[in-house]
C-alpha cells in the first residue's frame, strides 16, 4: 500500500480521470459511499442524529453523498456550511443532483455522530478564529467523530494549524497520506481506514505501508542449522531481563540456535528463564559489565549467522569497547539496539567501517543522541532523519514509535501500521530486536528482516492488547502471541 503526498494524490486522481476510467463525480460518489459503509459497520444509524460539517470543496462533496445515503438509511442528518455552500464544480454538481438535505445555520443540539468534511488535502494555512472556536466546540462534544480523508486543521503532508478535528476514525481514499502516519497529526486521525476507490496506483512512489509478510515454508528436510545461529551480546548485571526477552523472542521467531554471552552473575537467572539458549558464560566486571577478550569475541562470532548487540549491556567503558570491537570484527549481519547505539553516539563514523549488513533500531531519544539533535526535532521530522541517516551510513534504520519507520540505504521508506500504545513499555524493543536477529539468522536480507519484524511485532502486540488490555499487557505477552502468527 502506498503513502502519497498531496501532489501525488492529485496526480493519481488526474490520471484516473484523464484515462477515462473514472470521472471526478464517480470518485466523489465512491468516496461518499465508503464513508457511509464504514459508519454503518460501526454504528446502528437508524434514527441517529448526524451533523456533517461541510466545506465548499470536493471534500464537502464527499460528505454530501454520504449524507444522502445516511438519510436514506434512516438517520436524521443535517448539513452545516460554516464556509458557505459548495463552490467546487464537482461538489456543486453532486449537491444539485441530490434531493434537498436539511441545512442548519448554527450548532446548538447534541448529535450522535459528527462528520468532518470542512477542509481537504489542499488545506495548508492557518484557521480563522471562528473555525478554531467551531473545532474546539465539536471536539468537546460527546459522540462518534468521523473525518473524511483527513481531519480539518491537519496538513496532508504533515504538520497542523492551531487546532484540528479529533476523529475516532478517518476514512481516506486512494492511498495513505503522511499526516495519517506522522506525529503529531496521526493522533488526531484515530483509526485510519483506506478505500482505494478502485484506483490502481501505477507509479512507484517512495513511501509505502508494510504489508503482511508472505509465509515462508521451509523445506521438509530443514534442521536447526538451516535456520541459523543468532549470537546475542546483551545483558549486564541488573539488566538480565533485557537479555532474556531478546533471547526468548529470537527463539520463538525461528532462529535455529540462540547463542548468548552471559555474565556469570546472571547465569542462573538466564538459564532458568531461557533453557533453550546456548550460553557463553563470561566474568562480570566490578560495574556489572560482561568481560570479553578478543579470543572470546572471535570464537563467538565463528559459526554464527547474525549478531545482536545492545539490549541491556549498559553504558560502561567495557560495554562501549566490546561493542566497537564486535562491529569491526563482525562479518555477519548486525542488529545494533539500545545500549549498543549509545555505545557509539560519540563516534558515529564507526558505522562506516562495518563490513556486514547493519540494522539500527533507535527510539527518537536514542536517535537524537546519535545525531546530537534534540528529541523533539527528530519527532517533528522523522522521515528526513531516518532517510538521510540510512543513506549516509548505508544501513537499515528502524526508527521506533507509533507507525515505526523502516528506512533502506537506497532511499526507500516504509511505515508500519500494526501495534498500539500498550507496547510503550520497557522490554518491547528487546523483543523486536530478537525477532529481527532471528530473521537475519534465517537468511533474510536486512530490509526484509526489518520490515517483517516490525510488522509481526506490532501484530503480536495488537493480539496481546485484545487478549489482555493495552494498559496491562507486557512485553512477554508479545512473545507469547508470536506463537500464533505465521511468518
Amino acid at each position: 500500500m502506498k503513502v502519497l503526498t498531496c501532489a501525488q494524490i492529485k496526480y493519481v486522481e488526474k490520471m484516473a480521470a484523464d484515462n477515462g476510467r473514472f470521472s471526478y463525480e464517480d470518485m466523489m460518489e465512491k468516496a461518499g459511499a465508503a464513508v457511509f459503509y464504514e459508519i454503518s459497520k460501526r454504528v446502528d444509524i437508524d434514527a441517529k442524529r448526524i451533523l456533517l460539517i461541510t466545506g465548499p470543496g470536493n471534500n464537502g462533496g464527499d460528505a454530501i453523498v454520504a449524507a444522502d445515503l445516511l438519510r436514506n438509511a434512516g438517520a436524521d442528518v443535517e448539513l452545516y456550511f460554516p464556509l458557505g455552500a459548495p463552490s467546487a464544480q464537482t461538489a456543486k454538481n453532486v449537491y444539485n443532483s441530490i434531493n434537498t438535505l436539511p441545512v442548519c445555520n448554527e450548532i446548538i443540539d447534541q448529535y450522535d455522530i459528527y462528520i468532518d468534511a470542512l477542509f481537504g488535502i489542499g488545506f495548508n494555512r492557518g484557521l480563522t478564529p471562528e473555525i478554531i472556536t467551531l473545532l474546539e466546540k465539536i471536539n468537546a462534544k460527546q459522540g462518534f467523530k468521523v473525518a473524511i480523508d483527513l481531519p480539518s486543521g491537519v496538513y496532508c503532508d504533515g504538520g497542523m494549524a492551531e487546532i484540528a478535528f479529533r476523529a475516532d476514525i478517518t476514512v481516506t481514499f486512494i492511498g495513505y497520506k503522511l499526516c495519517h502516519l506522522l506525529p503529531p497529526t496521526a493522533s488526531f486521525c484515530g483509526e485510519v481506514i483506506l478505500n482505494n476507490l478502485g484506483i490502481e496506483i501505477m507509479k512507484n512512489f517512495s513511501y509505502e505501508i508494510i504489508d503482511k509478510p508472505d509465509i515462508v515454508v521451509p523445506d521438509s528436510n530443514s534442521h536447526k542449522g538451516t535456520f541459523g545461529t543468532a549470537l546475542l551480546f546483551c545483558g549486564s548485571y541488573g539488566m538480565c531481563g533485557a537479555q532474556i526477552l531478546s533471547a526468548r523472542a529470537a527463539i520463538t521467531s525461528g532462529a535455529g540456535i540462540v547463542k548468548c554471552i552471559v555474565c556469570d552473575k546472571n547465569y542462573a537467572a538466564f538459564t532458568q528463564a531461557v533453557p533453550e539458549a546456548v550460553t557463553i558464560p563470561v566474568e562480570t566486571s566490578s560495574d556489572g559489565a560482561p568481560l570479553l577478550n578478543d579470543n572470546i569475541i572471535i570464537t563467538a562470532l565463528n559459526g554464527s549467522s547474525a549478531l545482536l548487540i545492545g539490549c541491556g549491556i549498559g553504558r560502561t567503558k567495557e560495554a562501549k569497547s566490546i561493542t566497537r570491537k564486535m562491529l569491526q570484527l563482525s562479518e555477519i549481519p548486525v542488529v545494533l539496539d539500545a545500549d549498543g547505539i549509545n555505545a557509539i553516539d560519540d563516534d558515529i563514523n564507526i558505522l562506516r567501517s562495518v563490513k556486514a549488513p547493519l540494522i539500527l533500531t533507535p527510539h527518537p531519544g536514542e536517535m537524537g543522541r546519535l545525531l546530537g539533535v534534540e528529541t523533539y526535532k527528530i519527532e517533528s521530522n522523522r522521515i528526513y532523519y531516518a532517510k538521510e541517516f540510512s543513506i549516509k551510513y548505508k544501513c537499515v534504520l528502524v526508527l521506533k514509535g507509533a507507525n515505526t519507520i523502516v528506512a533502506a540505504p537506497n532511499g526507500e521508506l516504509f511505515f508500519n501500521i500494526t501495534g498500539n500504545y500498550g507496547m510503550g513499555k520497557g522490554g518491547s524493543g528487546d523483543v523486536l530486536s530478537g525477532i529481527i536477529t532471528a530473521l537475519l539468522a534465517n537468511g533474510c536480507d536486512a530490509v526484509k528482516a526489518a520490515k517483517t519484524a516490525v510488522y509481526v511485532h506490532g501484530r503480536a502486540g495488537d493480539n496481546a492488547a485484545e487478549r489482555y488490555t493495552k494498559r496491562t499487557m507486557l512485553p512477554s505477552d508479545i512473545i507469547r502471541e508470536l506463537k500464533h502468527i505465521e511468518f
